[in-house]
């Protein structure tokens, strides 16, 4: 498969090396090297050394040979979700609470990624996921050769997700606070995780929006991406999110964990976009004060 990219050189902060460039955008280095090592990418119509300035306004074109492969979904009957934000290289939608990510299985087709391969007559890339239970904001993307580029963003912060839970109210509850308690797997239960000190490392932050004497709306900063990580943080303060089958044992109507946005930068720019997914109603209705 070749990629392309062609686009005009927009918003640097001063003339960079080409290399520097291509670092800057956070392009894989094995892919840097190919573009070199092929000559395919082209400044202004011609190829020039790694070493050669870049300018705002100068013209790229690039050209990448790829063996990707395309995880097959069947298309979903109906399609659930409302899409946020799409362009050509990527698709935000805000997932309905209540159904998976992706399949499991090769026969299923009632998944989020089953819907969006109809949606889009083709697969969608995976990039992160959302659990079953929890709704909001999730981004796949449509142009393979994006795909590094976003996940280098999840590995260095550059895509932020913010999410929102509705939790028990503690009066000792601190009004803001960082959770950093490694996770690991549950020998008892593979379907849990439970914070372990051998376990993986871990962040969460989160601050309270508003509360009443029974419960209070997070807001919650995600830097690392453990499963369960924000259910298995909450919990182990005290604080399991209402209506978690796993970690709380207060039922409700749906898990009250949602993710609220993400912010993301352009792929080959520095611009950054932020796409948000209405918060459902019951998320205040249950926090406001009395």
């Amino acid at each position: 498969m070749i990629l392309e990219r062609h686009f005009t050189v927009q918003n640097l902060p001063r003339p960079l090396s080409v290399r520097a460039a291509l670092n800057y955008w956070q392009l894989p280095r094995k892919w840097q090297h190919q573009l070199r090592i092929n000559r395919s990418i082209l400044i202004n119509h011609h190829y020039q050394s790694f070493n050669q300035l870049l300018f705002n306004g100068n013209r790229i074109d690039l050209a990448l040979s790829a063996d990707l492969k395309r995880q097959r979904y069947l298309p979903a009957p109906r399609i659930t979700c409302q899409i946020l934000y799409e362009d050509t290289d990527l698709l935000i939608v805000n997932k309905p609470a209540g159904i998976k990510t992706h399949p499991n299985q090769p026969e299923e087709k009632t998944t989020l990624f089953n819907e969006l391969t109809t949606y889009l007559s083709q697969p969608p890339l995976m990039l992160h996921r959302l659990d079953m239970l929890t709704s909001g904001a999730i981004m796949v993307a449509k142009n393979p050769l994006i795909v590094p580029i976003i996940e280098a963003q999840l590995a260095n912060k550059t895509l932020q997700r913010t999410y929102l839970a509705v939790v028990p109210y503690h009066p000792q509850m601190a009004l803001q606070a960082r959770i950093t308690a490694p996770i690991g797997l549950d020998p008892k239960d593979r379907r849990k995780r439970r914070i372990d000190g051998s376990g993986l490392a871990a962040r969460t932050d989160y601050r309270i929006l508003q509360h009443n004497q029974q419960y209070a709306l997070l807001q919650l900063q995600l830097f690392t991406g453990r499963t369960h990580q924000i259910r298995v943080h909450l919990q182990s303060i005290g604080c399991p999110i209402l209506g978690d089958p796993l970690y709380s044992s207060q039922p409700a109507g749906r898990l009250y964990l949602h993710a609220q946005h993400l912010s993301y930068q352009l792929p080959f720019q520095k611009q950054v976009r932020t796409v948000f997914a209405a918060t459902p109603a019951s998320f205040y209705q249950l926090t406001q004060a009395y």
